[in-house]
C-alpha cells in the first residue's frame, strides 16, 4: 500500500470515528462538551501523519457531517468555531514569549465561543440556550467564563499530552504493519 493511500485510508477512518463520536453526543448530556474533545483529540493523528491540509479537509467534514446529522447542534457548532484548533496547535506552539502563546490561545478560544453562541443566539434563534443564559446571574456567568478558560488550557496541555502518547505508544504499533 503506497504512503498516499495509507495516509487518506487513516484519514478516512478517524473522520467516520469523529462523526459516530458526535453522534453519541445526544446520548449523554455531559458529552455536549465532551464529544467535540474527543473529536480534537483525533484529529492529533491525521495532522501529524497526513499534514495540515489533509487536516483541514477532515475538520471541514466532520464539522459539516456534525451540524447536519449530530443530534445536539450545540456540539456540532462547537467542532464548527473551535474544532480546528488541534490544527493550528503546532503553529500556536512556536511563539517563542509562552505568556504572549497563552493570551494568544485564549483569545482565539473566547472568540470563537463567543462567534458560536451569537451564531446560536442571533442567527439560529435558539431558545433553550438563551433561556440558559438568562436564568444565569452575571457572578454564574463571569465564573462560567472562567471555567471555560481554565477548561481551555486543560484541553491545550492534553492535546500536548496525547501528541507525545500517540507518537511513543500508539505510532509504532500503526505503523508496524506499514513497513
Amino acid at each position: 500500500m503506497s504512503k498516499k493511500t495509507r495516509q487518506m485510508a487513516l484519514c478516512g477512518m478517524l473522520c467516520a470515528l469523529s462523526v459516530v463520536v458526535m453522534m453519541m453526543g445526544g446520548l449523554i448530556p455531559l458529552a455536549t462538551y465532551c464529544c467535540p474533545v474527543l473529536v480534537g483529540v483525533l484529529f492529533i493523528p491525521i495532522v501529524m501523519e497526513c499534514g495540515t491540509k489533509l487536516g483541514f479537509a477532515a475538520y471541514i467534514a466532520v464539522a459539516l457531517l456534525s451540524v447536519l446529522m449530530g443530534p445536539d447542534k450545540e456540539a456540532a457548532f462547537l467542532v464548527v468555531f473551535f474544532g480546528y484548533y488541534p490544527l493550528l496547535k503546532p503553529r500556536l506552539q512556536k511563539i517563542p514569549a509562552r505568556p504572549l502563546r497563552l493570551a494568544l490561545k485564549l483569545a482565539l478560544f473566547n472568540a470563537a465561543i463567543g462567534a458560536m453562541y451569537a451564531f446560536l443566539l442571533f442567527v439560529l434563534h435558539m431558545e433553550d440556550i438563551a433561556a440558559d443564559y438568562q436564568s444565569a446571574t452575571r457572578i454564574m456567568t463571569a465564573a462560567m467564563v472562567l471555567l471555560a478558560n481554565f477548561t481551555m488550557l486543560v484541553y491545550d496541555r492534553a492535546l500536548d499530552v496525547f501528541a507525545l502518547y500517540y507518537v511513543k505508544k500508539v505510532r509504532p504499533r500503526l505503523m508496524r504493519g506499514a513497513r
